[in-house]
C-alpha cells in the first residue's frame, strides 16, 4: 500500500505513457465524459461515467480477426500495450465477467485474451454514486473493486491511498512518485471502505426480480407488453459493459478477404434468424425476454453472478424507459416479489429433475 498525492497524477501519467498507450476518463468541453488519451479534455475521476464502457478496448466495436489470402489463413491477434487509468469498480467487474465469458468451457477467444494480457488496469474507487443511475450494491457489487485490478486508488482528500492487486501493480508502486503509507492511512482506508459500502443508491429490487425469474412465472404477455414500447434501437446493448453479442462478415481486401467482427444486439430480429429463415425468437417480446433472462437468470446459473453490474447505462440511454432499472422494478411490481433477506444470488440453485430448489 502506498500514497499518491493528487498533484502527482499528471507526472505519473506522463511517465506511464512512455511505455504504454493510456486511456482515462476525459471531460470534454460539452460536458460528456469519454475514455480517451490524456489531453483530449480534462481528467475526470469523480463525476459521471463514460457512456461507452471500457469493454471497447478489449472487444472493439469493429475489429479485423482474420485474413484469407490464397491458401493462407492468418489470425489477427495483435495487441498494443495499454493502460486503463481511473475506471470505476463496476467497470472492473464487467471486464472480469466478459473475461470469464470469453474463456469459458476450456476455450479462449484469442483476440480478447491478447488484449487483456497487454493491459494494465488502475481502478479509482467511488466516494459517492457516479450518477443517479448507479446501483452496484443492489447488483451484488461494491463501490470499490475486490479483485481483478492492478492498482486501486481511494480518494482520501489531498491524496490517494493505493493498493496493488497484481505483480504489475507492485512494479508500478515502485515508481518514485508514490510515497510510503503508514498505519493511519490503513485506518482511514478501512473507514472509507466501510462508509462507501453503505452509500445511498437506486434500489430497484434486484433480489426480488431474480427470484421472480427463478420461479419461471413471468408470462409472455408481460414481455410483449413491454416490447410494444421498445424502438429496437439497440442502445441498451451497445452501452452495456458486459454484452458480448457480435456479427461476423467478410470483406474483400488487397490480399484476398478480411474477416471482421462487430457488436450486434440480441434485440434485433436478424440476430437469431437462422439460414433457413426460421427465427426461434420471432417477436420483440421473446427477444426482450432473452436479453434480460440472460442477464438476470442464466448468467447467474452459468457464471455464479449476474451479468448486470449496476452501472445504469441502459436506463440512461433508453428513450422509452426500458433499461435494467425499469425492467427489474416492473418484474417486482407485476409479480409481487418480496425480498426475504437472502443474498441476490443465493436464491439460484442448479436446476435438477425437480426444478428450482
Amino acid at each position: 500500500m502506498k500514497r499518491l498525492r493528487k498533484d502527482r497524477i499528471g507526472p505519473l501519467l506522463e511517465e506511464l505513457a512512455l511505455q504504454r498507450r493510456i486511456y482515462c476518463p476525459q471531460l470534454l468541453p460539452g460536458g460528456e465524459v469519454v475514455y480517451a488519451e490524456p489531453g483530449l479534455g480534462n481528467l475526470d475521476l469523480d463525476n459521471g461515467k463514460p457512456l461507452i464502457s471500457a469493454k471497447a478496448f478489449l472487444m472493439p466495436q469493429v475489429e479485423a480477426i482474420a485474413e484469407f489470402a490464397r491458401q493462407e489463413i492468418s489470425i489477427i491477434t495483435e495487441a498494443e500495450p495499454t493502460l486503463l487509468f481511473g475506471i470505476a469498480p463496476c467497470e472492473m467487474r464487467a471486464i472480469q465477467f466478459v473475461e470469464r465469458f470469453m474463456t469459458r468451457d476450456g476455450l479462449s477467444d484469442p483476440h480478447f485474451t491478447s488484449r487483456r494480457r497487454a493491459m494494465i488496469i488502475i481502478v479509482v474507487a467511488c466516494k459517492e454514486p457516479r450518477d443517479r443511475f448507479c446501483f452496484c450494491i443492489e447488483a451484488n457489487g461494491k463501490p470499490f473493486a475486490e479483485s481483478g485490478y492492478d492498482l486501486q486508488m481511494f480518494d482520501l482528500g489531498d491524496f490517494y491511498v493505493v493498493e496493488s492487486g497484481s505483480a504489475n501493480g507492485d512494479a508500478l508502486l515502485s515508481l518514485g512518485l508514490f510515497e510510503e503509507a503508514g498505519p493511519e492511512d490503513a485506518r482511514l482506508l478501512e473507514e472509507e471502505k466501510s462508509r462507501t459500502a453503505k452509500i445511498a443508491q437506486i434500489n430497484p429490487g434486484m433480489a426480488g426480480a431474480l427470484r421472480v425469474l427463478a420461479k419461471e412465472n413471468v408470462d409472455e404477455e408481460f414481455w410483449e407488453n413491454l416490447a410494444a414500447c421498445c424502438l429496437n434501437c439497440g442502445s441498451c446493448v451497445y452501452v452495456c459493459p458486459t454484452c458480448t453479442c457480435y456479427y461476423v462478415t467478410d470483406l474483400t481486401s488487397v490480399k484476398g478477404y478480411t474477416r471482421l467482427r462487430g457488436w450486434d444486439a440480441c434485440l434485433h430480429e436478424g440476430f437469431s434468424r437462422e439460414t433457413s429463415g426460421h427465427n426461434p425468437r420471432p417477436t420483440p417480446g421473446t427477444r426482450l425476454a432473452r436479453r434480460h433472462e440472460h442477464k438476470l437468470k442464466f448468467d447467474v446459473m452459468n457464471f455464479g453472478g449476474s451479468a448486470c453490474v449496476g452501472c445504469g447505462r441502459c436506463s440512461l440511454v433508453c428513450p422509452v424507459g426500458l433499461g435494467a432499472i425499469e425492467i427489474i422494478s416492473k418484474l417486482n411490481w407485476s409479480f409481487g416479489s418480496i425480498d426475504e433477506g437472502k443474498s441476490d444470488f443465493d436464491i439460484f440453485k442448479k436446476r435438477g429433475k425437480e426444478g428450482w430448489e
